[in-house]
């Protein structure tokens, strides 16, 4: 007997949780409205649609919906026997709102997803690889949060605990304030001069690629995170002021920027201990589905362990995929990838 699933939202996220839970064996029924639920079954993200009563009835319900829109959905789907997840990527107000109403529910957030939006940009693999953050709390059910972990590593995440307090100060300062940052640059460049974006490079790119994300979307995730972004501009914004003051001293700013160093290259440390026997690997791909796919398959398939792994952007049609591989891999997985048609190189 097949498990069903109910997903409230079938954009890019909930598209993409049904491509992938489909392919682990669920029965997929989709709500959202009509024009989305018939391209989302046209491109296989669902088998069909469903309403609310229906879907109260599934196994687990997974909430893609806007996030403004997710606390009033909890109290439409009270009461239910159901599991209930969501994706949105502020989480302490849906915690409290879905135990409010006594709901099984776990709070969901994967790292995954881009700039685009939509459906049609699903894809079965875009948990693959990316932490997956799951908010239980003290009267959360440890069969209940189980499931939920075993769910999302079926899609080849990888669940974390995370308080939801803790979640939503993460997100401000890792995910929220880059894109006001971004915004707060491309106001500055552009009021400085309208042909200034005309000059800017990679490294201006790379910064404010964020800023063209999906409006509607970001100022519904920053109005919902308001407390915690709030904490954490005033910390960036005392940050800001202090390296404003020690600018004309070089010695203070090569400090500064040592200190920068250290914590960039301390990024790979969540997942590995970075040493001299590890190598990173950088292969330029172009933006098309599949092609991450390509290169992680490539590597399984030939039994090299990926460490850890990132996307450099240069812009929104072509990025660098870069591997952390075991030092003896690299020379080998180079061999690999270019008579594979992939260009790739051993960064250090």
């Amino acid at each position: 007997m097949s498990r069903s699933l109910g997903i409230i939202g079938v954009g890019l996220i909930g598209g993409s949780v049904g491509l992938a839970a489909k392919e682990s064996g669920w029965e997929v029924v989709g709500a959202d409205t009509p024009e989305a639920l018939e391209e989302a079954k046209s491109l296989g993200a669902i088998d069909r649609a469903s309403a609310l009563k229906e879907i109260r009835g599934a196994d687990l319900i997974v909430l893609a919906a806007p996030i403004s829109k997710i606390k009033e959905l909890l109290g439409e789907l009270h009461p239910t026997e159901a599991l209930i997840t969501d994706v949105a990527s502020t989480k302490t107000a849906i915690v409290n709102e879905a135990e409010s109403h006594g709901l099984r529910f776990i709070g969901g957030h994967p790292m995954a997803g881009s700039q685009l939006s939509g459906v049609a940009n699903a894809k079965a693999d875009l948990f693959r690889g990316a932490r997956y953050f799951l908010t239980p709390t003290e009267t959360t059910d440890p069969d209940a949060y189980r499931e939920i972990s075993a769910f999302v590593r079926d899609f080849g995440a990888m669940p974390t605990a995370v308080e939801p307090e803790k979640h939503d100060l993460l997100m401000a300062a890792v995910s929220h304030l880059p894109h006001l940052m971004a915004a707060a640059l491309l106001k500055v460049a552009s009021d400085i001069s309208p042909e200034a974006l005309s000059f800017a490079g990679s490294s201006f790119r790379d910064l404010t690629r964020v800023g063209s994300s999906n409006p509607e979307l970001w100022s519904d995730i920053l109005a919902e995170n308001a407390p915690a972004l709030g904490e954490a501009l005033g910390a960036f914004a005392g940050a800001m002021a202090q390296l404003g003051s020690e600018v004309q001293d070089k010695r203070s700013m090569a400090k500064r920027f040592d200190d920068a160093r250290e914590a960039y290259d301390a990024l790979g440390g969540i997942l590995i201990e970075r040493s001299e026997e590890n190598r990173d690997l950088a292969i330029p791909v172009e933006n098309r589905p599949g092609v991450f796919s390509e290169v992680t398959t490539l590597m399984g398939s030939n039994s090299i362990n990926i460490l850890d792994l990132y996307v450099r952007h240069s812009n929104t049609e072509r990025a660098a995929l870069v591997l952390t591989l075991d030092a003896g891999d690299a020379e080998k997985a180079r061999t690999l990838l270019r008579d594979t048609g992939f260009r790739a190189e051993i960064l250090g």
